[in-house]
């Protein structure tokens, strides 16, 4: 009876060792699937580790409350030491992607999706803004903002129907829809879920560089480039790596060294590119979105060119279409589609992504200006609107030739083509004399801009200048003679 009574009592305890086993096990098949090739790429395994940890939980492959592998597990199935896979935790727990339990484990944070590296995510009042979208509407006496124009007409007439909301910290939802809409036409299929409205690409930038950037961190940049996104990356203590670009984008030989070098984000423009004027081809798009996947290394897409394209080829679908599912921020601008005092821009994020995004925005400005944003929209929504695009890029186009045409003649020892797209030349010298070319310029009533400031390289183009040929026609006339001018007045 003895034999059968404790036979009775360890059966269940078997059943339930067992049960808890198998759990085990599944739990951790599943998130060796949710990492995929991890291993593959560069930089130290734990670094690796930690990435495909990030990207499974951003994808919501891991969910909320997911209870992970304890490190002991994870290291031999995943082929690395514990060591690896500790380091790999400690540095999740620090994002706050993951918490740990005392005697429980270690399980995927609520919210983790939009996990923001340590003193990004502002105040607890911010927080609340952005994330309380979908909650009922709730009598707000928090914040203090006029939310009705109370007698300026001037604003009304201005915004129409347009107020200030609990959403306007995204942006107005109408422009979102929008831009959501326009984004999928031109092949990169959008919600307005994926959209914050910024103001001017430059922010847009900003934000998302803040949202993967810790000091110290290798940015992958293209040479040259635009100058904000330097600025940005100094700003967060990043350090630039750059690789050439030539008429079809990034190089991609000098492109697969730097990442190998496994940085933590890359920029790239993909739209006409700034200031060089080059069209990132579809091959190099389609190769560069394989190697991030592969490394699964963020990105952050400049597109904010994309309408001052007058090549005639097919529209530019964004780099992000070819990677649907992976953290990219594709940054856009309406200054450069309607007008530069137009200061309004928008990132586009994947949905885990977008959440970051907004909540960075709102530590810096609590929402974009809401007329700017009325004046976006109406513009988008103007009958004439895209013919009235496609009249300007044909007028930068000959403005482009005619600057070309009279830098030959009064300057035949200077060279320079005309670009498919964009606002500026990028025009070589016959030597490394661009800075000191430009102070005698300047004196001559020209300002121009050389390559400082376009570079991470300190000593590199030397021999080059940024001219616009945004300017009327007298204007480009009358500089180049000045130009020609002062280029004989340089000392030798």
């Amino acid at each position: 009876m003895e034999n059968r009574a404790t036979s009775g009592r360890v059966a269940p305890s078997s059943a339930a060792s067992g049960s808890a086993a198998a759990e085990r096990s599944a739990a951790l098949a599943r998130t060796l699937d949710a990492l995929g090739d991890w291993a593959a790429g560069s930089g130290p395994l734990y670094r690796r580790l930690e990435r495909a940890l990030a990207g499974a939980v951003e994808r919501g492959d891991l969910p909320p409350g997911w209870r992970l592998p304890s490190e002991r597990a994870l290291g031999p199935a995943a082929a690395v030491s514990r060591g690896v896979v500790v380091a790999a935790y400690d540095r999740l727990v620090e994002e706050g992607l993951v918490h740990r339990r005392g005697g429980s484990g270690t399980f995927v944070a609520a919210g983790s999706g939009g996990a923001l590296p340590p003193g990004r995510e502002g105040s607890r009042l911010v927080r609340r803004f952005v994330d309380r979208r979908h909650e009922r509407p709730v009598i707000d006496l928090s914040i203090s903002v006029v939310a009705e124009p109370m007698g300026v007409p001037s604003v009304s007439v201005a915004t129409g129907d347009v107020g200030a909301g609990d959403e306007d910290l995204w942006g107005v939802p109408e422009l979102r829809r929008r831009i959501a809409s326009r984004l999928t036409a031109i092949g990169l299929p959008s919600e307005a879920e994926q959209v914050v409205v910024t103001t001017g690409a430059q922010q847009g930038i900003s934000i998302a560089c803040s949202s993967w950037l810790r000091p110290g961190d290798q940015v992958v940049v293209d040479d040259p480039t635009y100058p904000g996104v330097l600025s940005a990356i100094a700003a967060l203590g990043g350090r630039p790596v750059p690789v050439a670009v030539d008429g079809k984008g990034p190089v991609l030989a000098d492109l697969e060294e730097a990442l190998d070098l496994g940085p933590a984000l890359v920029y790239l423009q993909s739209g006409p590119h700034s200031p060089t004027g080059g069209r990132l081809s579809d091959h190099r798009r389609r190769t560069i979105a394989r190697w991030l996947v592969e490394r699964r290394i963020p990105l952050v897409e400049d597109h904010a060119l994309f309408s001052v394209d007058w090549s005639g080829d097919r529209p530019l679908v964004p780099l992000a279409a070819h990677v649907p599912d992976h953290p990219v921020a594709v940054v856009g601008s309406y200054s450069k589609r309607f007008w530069a005092g137009l200061r309004v821009g928008f990132v586009r994020a994947p949905a885990p992504v977008a959440p970051r995004l907004a909540r960075v925005k709102a530590t810096h400005d609590l929402g974009s200006s809401t007329v700017s944003q009325a004046m976006a929209l109406r513009l988008l929504d103007h009958r004439d609107h895209d013919r009235s695009v496609a009249r300007r890029n044909a007028e930068l186009a000959r403005r482009a030739a005619l600057l070309v045409d009279e830098l030959a003649a009064a300057l035949p020892t200077w060279r320079a083509d005309v670009p498919a797209g964009g606002l500026s030349l990028w025009v070589r010298l016959p030597g490394p004399v661009a800075a000191r070319f430009a102070d005698v310029a300047l004196r001559h009533g020209v300002a121009v801009a050389t390559a400082e400031g376009l570079s991470a390289r300190p000593d590199a183009h030397r021999d080059r200048l940024r001219l616009t040929f945004a300017l009327p026609e007298p204007d480009l006339r009358e500089a180049v003679a000045r130009l020609a001018t002062a280029w004989s007045e340089l000392p030798t």
